[in-house]
C-alpha cells in the first residue's frame, strides 16, 4: 500500500460540488456517454471517467478526472492534475442495500467489510445487474444452478468494493504527478474515508458517520493517535445525528472532524434525548423519532447538502453557518481558523487549559450519570418485561383462546434474542459497554488531572518570566 499521502489543490467547495453531483445519476451518465465535462463554479471541470454500481451492495461510485484547458476548450489529459473518486450516499432506490446492509450492517454493527456473500444470478447477467437473491443452498436454488441458466457470484460490502476501486486508481496513476483523492456525503462520505485511509489518499466527507471500527486494530490505533488528521476531513453539522452520532456523540472520524457551528446546543439536545427520567422506551422513542426526522423526513433537514448546513468562504474553505469566528474543530474541542488542513491556529495558555479541564470534568460527570443509568438497565428492563407480562396476564380472561404461554411467545416474537435469561438486548454487549465507559471515565480523569497540572505549570512559567523581566 502507498504510504505517502499527497494533498490536492482542490477546495472544500469543489469536493462539496462533486459530492452533490454523485446523486445526479442521469446527468453523470450523459456526461460519461457523451464525453462532456461537468464544470464547477470555480472555473474547473471534470470528466466522468468511470461509473461503478452494484445494486446488491448499494455501491454507487464515479471517478472524476480533472479537465485541462487547451486552446480555450476543455480536454481530458492522460496525466490529469487530480482524480477524485466520488461516492454516492444512501440511494432511495437502493434503500435495502444502503440502509440495511451498509448503514446498518457495516456502520452501526461494525460487520467486516471484507466478508464474502454469495448471490445467485442469471448466467448472462452483467456485474452491474441485480441478483435474484442471496444464495442459501436451498433445493430450489440448487436446481436453478443445475439447469445451467444461473450462476453463483461472490461479493463483499460496498466499503470493500470502493476500497478496491480506489486501489486500482492509485495503481493506474502510479509514477505520475496525478493526485488521487476521495469524497462523498453521508454513507458515501464513510466509503470515501474508509478507502482514503486504506489507500493513503486524501479525503473530504460531508455529514458522514464514523467508521473507525471498520478498520483493523493497528489502523484504529493510528487513527486515535491522530496520524491521519492532516489528510482526512469530515465536515459535519453537529445537529445531524448521521454525522455526529445517533446515540452518543462520535468520539472521532478517521481524520479531523470539523463542525460547521458551535456544537453546544446540539449536545444539549442529545442530553435531553438521553434523559434517564424518560425511561428506556422514552429514550428509544425520542432517538428513533429524531433520527427518522433528520435522515428521511428531512424535518428538520440537518443532513442534506444545502446552504443551511454547509457554507464556504471566498476561497472555497468551509466556514461556520452561524456567523461564528472560525469553525469548530472537534478533535481539539475549540474554534479555530481553518484554511486547508494546515491552517489550524489555536492559542494554548493557562486560561484555555483551565477552561478545557473544566469542560472535560463536566463531560466526565455526564458520562458517570450515563454509566449509572446503564448499570440500572438490567433491573429496569426486567421490571418492564415483568410489567408487560403481568398486565397481559391479568387480561387473559377476556380472551377465551389465550393462555399465559401465548404472552411469552408474543414477547419472544418481538424480541427473538435471548441470552442468559435476558430478552430484548444482548447482555454481553451491555457488559462491554459498561466496561468501556468505566475505562473511558478513568482515562479522562487522568487526562483532566494532566491538563490542570499543565495550566499550573504555564502560570508558574509566566510568573517566572515576569519576575525575570522586572530585574
Amino acid at each position: 500500500m502507498n504510504t505517502k499521502t499527497d494533498i490536492p489543490n482542490l477546495t472544500d467547495k469543489e469536493y462539496y460540488f462533486l459530492s452533490q453531483y454523485t446523486y445526479d445519476d442521469k446527468s453523470l451518465k450523459e456526461s460519461y456517454v457523451n464525453k462532456d465535462p461537468i464544470e464547477t463554479t470555480s472555473n474547473k471541470a471534470f470528466y466522468v471517467d468511470k461509473i461503478k454500481k452494484d445494486p446488491d451492495t448499494g455501491l454507487d461510485v464515479y471517478v472524476f478526472v480533472q479537465a485541462k484547458k487547451k486552446e480555450g476548450k476543455w480536454v481530458k489529459p492522460k496525466e490529469p492534475e487530480n482524480v477524485v473518486v466520488g461516492f454516492q450516499g444512501t440511494n432511495q432506490e437502493q434503500i435495502k442495500a444502503d440502509v440495511i446492509s451498509a448503514d446498518g450492517g457495516n456502520v452501526v454493527m461494525g460487520k467486516d467489510p471484507k466478508k464474502k456473500v454469495q448471490y445467485i444470478m442469471k448466467k448472462d447477467a452483467s456485474e452491474n445487474s441485480k441478483a435474484i437473491a442471496k444464495y442459501n443452498g436451498s433445493m430450489e436454488q440448487a436446481m436453478m444452478i443445475k439447469s445451467g441458466e444461473y450462476k453463483i457470484v461472490t461479493k463483499t460490502s460496498q466499503f470493500d468494493q470502493g476500497d478496491k476501486l480506489v486501489a486500482n486508481e492509485v495503481k493506474k496513476y502510479a509514477g505520475t504527478n496525478t493526485v488521487i483523492s476521495t469524497t462523498g456525503h453521508s454513507l458515501g462520505g464513510a466509503d470515501a474515508e474508509y478507502a482514503g485511509v486504506n489507500n493513503s489518499v486524501y479525503s473530504v466527507a460531508f455529514n458522514n458517520p464514523s467508521i473507525v471500527k471498520l478498520h483493523d486494530d493497528e489502523t484504529q490505533k493510528k487513527i486515535r493517535n491522530g496520524e491521519f488528521d492532516l489528510y482526512h476531513k469530515a465536515i459535519i453539522n453537529p445537529d445531524d445525528m448521521v454525522g455526529s452520532g445517533w446515540f452518543l456523540e462520535y468520539d472521532r472520524h478517521n481524520g479531523t472532524t470539523i463542525y460547521t457551528k458551535d456544537p453546544s446546543i446540539a449536545r444539549q439536545d442529545r442530553a435531553n434525548r438521553l434523559n434517564t427520567s424518560l425511561g428506556i422506551t422514552g429514550i428509544l422513542g425520542s432517538l428513533i423519532t429524531s433520527f427518522y426526522g433528520q435522515a428521511f423526513a428531512k424535518n428538520p433537514d440537518t443532513h442534506s447538502m444545502i446552504d443551511a448546513n454547509f457554507k464556504f468562504d471566498k476561497n472555497g474553505n468551509i466556514q461556520s453557518v452561524d456567523g461564528s469566528n472560525g469553525v469548530y474543530n472537534q478533535n481539539i474541542e475549540s474554534f479555530s481558523s481553518y484554511s486547508g488542513m494546515n491552517g489550524q491556529t489555536i492559542k494554548v495558555d493557562a486560561k484555555y487549559a483551565k477552561e478545557l479541564a473544566k469542560r472535560l470534568q463536566a463531560a466526565i460527570e455526564d458520562l458517570k450519570t450515563k454509566k449509572q443509568a446503564i448499570e440500572r438497565f438490567p433491573h429496569d428492563h426486567s421490571k418492564m418485561v415483568y410489567d408487560v407480562k403481568s398486565i397481559c396476564g391479568k387480561r387473559l380472561g377476556e380472551f377465551k383462546d389465550l393462555d399465559p404461554s401465548d404472552v411469552d411467545k408474543a414477547v419472544l416474537f418481538h424480541a427473538p434474542y435471548v441470552k442468559d435469561g435476558a430478552t430484548f438486548y444482548d447482555s454481553e454487549e451491555h457488559y462491554q459497554t459498561e466496561a468501556s465507559l468505566h475505562y473511558l471515565i478513568r482515562d479522562l480523569e487522568d487526562i483532566s488531572e494532566f491538563i490542570v497540572k499543565m495550566a499550573e505549570d504555564l502560570k508558574d512559567k509566566d510568573d517566572e518570566l515576569a519576575s525575570w523581566l522586572r530585574l
